[in-house]
């Protein structure tokens, strides 16, 4: 158990020095921008900088075009937030001018993990003048995360002042959550209305264990005000306020007189709330005709949407992992392990949580009540809003880090080494900091033609102004509904004036298109406007292949550049089911040592004979063969007759493998003026190159001309 530490306040500054040191290193390693809306919160930084005024939502109908200023679009759902947090950046921004010029990679795969991470072109940043404006807001994050901090330390002193070390814990494993230190190392009002809700909730933990007094209502009212003026999430707080006060009169207040209790909150807390946030609530109704402006805040971020259980169900997931570590646009993921040590962390503070209530140790429900109470509400208060328009963030819920950490914190201090769980959380950040960030953001190798792996096949083949130099090893195979990953090496041949497109097609079965990517090179994160002469880019590249996409199949792979002439064919990859289908039926017929035909049917119309095998492949064959389907004397030439190779050509026999069970379809047009009578239909496989028909078996017996009798079938049209 953790009870006792000499000297904790030094304690407590070390674990604030090595937040800011790791929040510090997030700022310096995440691209600016490369965080949810933080251009937007920029922007209505510099908006309000620049026009002097707060911006207006842009995009509602009814809103004059004369209230617009400069800036105000790009804001855009950001304008409609409350204003506290904006105008205290615009302060320290001043009058920058215009908003940064940048180029938007348009193929950005905003809350995907498998493609580009980057909404803007790393270099046009680069050479922005105006980026230490945005670090210099972002130092601003820094600093409320960890007053955010100091808070959760001192609301661990208040239950626990003979244990300090739970209230150590508690800070630590706020201070090293990979997702708060990427959060306050970036521009975001959620850093204002966590340290807000923070402040809130020390302040009614000391109302609670030393007494009201008209100075702590006053400060508390005008907490609540700040924190309405930050997020809209602040109104939940003010109830809740209200109900953990008006909770500790009716335990408590006797003394104190229910009357004088009603009106010393009312005017000292309640009046104060609203006479500093109540205006921005007058505006939003004048404006929008929404005193919240929550409905023009939906709209510009997408609108209204519907969400079944299944589609809630599986954010959740989102929810719960971005709480830990997400990172970019919702783009960027640790490996599961980091998931794992958190998840571990959570529960075993869970289960330490449960002995003590086991054991009936002394516990203040009252306080366990109030804090999971503002849990509780807010999180009703997300999923209402996460019901309305995308929302599956964690950091939604980081209002609540205090009370969470706090209950976290107690159960692991049940456990001897529960203190470990501060040094596990410590490693999971460094290893965030110093590995899955700056390795999302890596631009590709840069090499010669003397580094070109011996793996690499040349293909030195001239698209527009660029050259496909080689193509890395394609894989084996491939399955529906997976990522399809190989490398491609280029180089420019000429002037490039804008950003090519590189495009990667799959065709497969009967050439459907079955997985296309565009993308600029580098997944998005280097242009060949910015690629050095004489020099060849490894790029990494990978397609996915629809869900639906039939096999198995020879699936065909093609190279190009958008507008710039015809599509390169780089290499054939085999598809493949994620899982064969189980076959149990008798064997009807076996080729060679291991083509197995355990199913056929023939359907038949006025004009066709439909065919339709299934093969179970035992010992592959080896080499291509064909098929032969053929209706007529076997002595004669066919009637009709549907020879090639299996599945229409596009699955041939040396793609075979052992275990494998699929079905095949051919289908023989009859002749157009039909034919009496009634003629046998044989199937079987030949060589193409000599002509010699592979082996058949019935039985374990040799058949005559190594053709499978399937029936006998009329010719005639009808």
């Amino acid at each position: 158990m953790i009870l006792h530490i000499h000297r904790p306040g030094y304690l407590a500054a070390a674990v604030l020095l090595l937040y800011g040191l790791l929040t510090i290193g997030y700022a310096l390693v995440t691209p600016v921008f490369e965080a949810p809306d933080e251009n937007h919160h920029f922007y209505t930084v510099q908006a309000i900088a620049v026009n002097g005024r707060l911006p207006v939502a842009t995009t509602l109908p009814g809103v004059a075009a004369t209230l617009l200023g400069v800036g105000d679009d790009l804001a855009r759902q950001e304008a409609a937030q409350p204003p506290l947090y904006y105008l205290l950046l615009a302060v320290l921004l001043g009058r920058s001018g215009e908003g940064p010029s940048l180029q938007i990679n348009p193929y950005a795969q905003l809350g995907q993990t498998t493609g580009n991470p980057n909404l803007y072109v790393p270099e046009t940043r680069e050479t922005a003048v105006w980026q230490t404006a945005v670090f210099r807001l972002r130092l601003v994050s820094v600093l409320l995360g960890g007053l955010t901090l100091a808070l959760i330390y001192q609301a661990g002193r208040l239950l626990w002042p003979l244990q300090p070390g739970r209230a150590l814990l508690a800070m630590s494993l706020v201070a090293f959550l990979p997702q708060f230190n990427f959060l306050h190392a970036v521009i975001s009002n959620d850093t204002l209305i966590i340290l807000f809700s923070s402040l809130v909730i020390w302040q009614v933990l000391r109302l609670w264990l030393s007494g009201v007094s008209r100075k702590r209502l006053f400060l508390l009212g005008i907490t609540l005000g700040a924190a309405m003026l930050s997020k809209t999430a602040g109104l939940l707080l003010l109830v809740w306020g209200t109900g953990a006060v008006g909770w500790w009169w009716w335990r408590h207040g006797e003394q104190y007189g229910r009357w004088p209790a009603v009106r010393d909150f009312i005017l000292l807390t309640l009046l104060p709330a609203f006479l500093l946030a109540g205006w921005w609530f007058g505006r939003n109704w004048a404006l929008y005709g929404d005193p919240t402006a929550t409905t023009v805040f939906i709209e510009l971020a997408g609108g209204e949407r519907t969400l079944t259980v299944r589609q809630l169900l599986r954010e959740l997931v989102t929810v719960a992992q971005s709480a830990v570590a997400y990172f970019g646009w919702m783009t960027i993921k640790p490996p599961s392990f980091v998931y794992w040590l958190w998840g571990g962390i959570a529960l075993v503070g869970l289960g330490g949580t449960g002995t003590t209530v086991y054991r009936h140790d002394r516990i203040r429900w009252e306080l366990v009540g109030i804090l999971a109470g503002w849990v509780a509400l807010l999180t009703a208060g997300w999923l209402q809003f996460l019901l309305r328009t995308p929302a599956e963030q964690g950091r939604l819920l980081f209002p609540a880090i205090l009370p969470i950490s706090l209950a976290l914190a107690y159960g692991l201090s049940q456990w001897r080494y529960g203190w470990l769980a501060g040094i596990v959380a410590l490693l999971t950040s460094c290893y965030a900091l110093l590995v899955v960030i700056p390795a999302a953001y890596m631009p590709p190798p840069l090499i010669t033609m003397a580094d070109l792996p011996p793996t690499a096949r040349l293909v030195q083949t001239p698209i527009g102004v660029l050259e496909l130099v080689a193509v890395g090893p394609l894989p084996a195979t491939a399955v529906p509904g997976e990522r399809l990953e190989f490398t491609l090496y280029w180089r420019k041949t000429g002037n490039v004036s804008h950003p090519p497109t590189e495009v990667i097609t799959v065709l497969g079965h009967d050439l459907a298109l079955v997985g296309s990517h565009h993308t600029y090179h580098g997944n998005g994160l280097f242009p060949a406007t910015f690629w050095p002469d004489d020099t060849i880019i490894v790029d990494d590249v990978s397609v996915y292949l629809e869900p639906t996409t039939s096999s198995p199949t020879e699936a065909r792979l093609f190279v190009s550049i958008l507008d710039a002439g015809t599509a390169v064919e780089i290499g054939r990859v085999k598809v493949i089911p994620a899982q064969w289908p189980e076959t149990s039926t008798p064997v009807l017929a076996q080729w060679g040592d291991g083509i197995l035909l355990t199913w056929a049917q023939v359907l038949t119309t006025t004009q066709t004979l439909e065919v339709q095998l299934q093969w179970h492949i035992t010992q592959p064959p080896g080499q291509a063969l064909t098929t032969f389907v053929h209706l007529g004397d076997p002595a004669a030439p066919p009637i009709a007759q549907a020879d090639g190779p299996p599945r229409n050509g596009f699955y041939p026999t040396s793609f075979w493998a052992a275990g494998e069970v699929f079905t095949d379809t051919y289908t023989l047009a009859l002749p157009a003026g039909g034919v009496d009578g009634r003629y046998p239909l044989h199937i079987g496989f030949y060589d193409p190159a000599t002509g010699s028909r592979l082996p058949l078996y019935v039985n374990g017996q040799r058949q005559p001309n190594d053709a499978y009798w399937l029936g006998q079938f009329s010719a005639t049209s009808r």
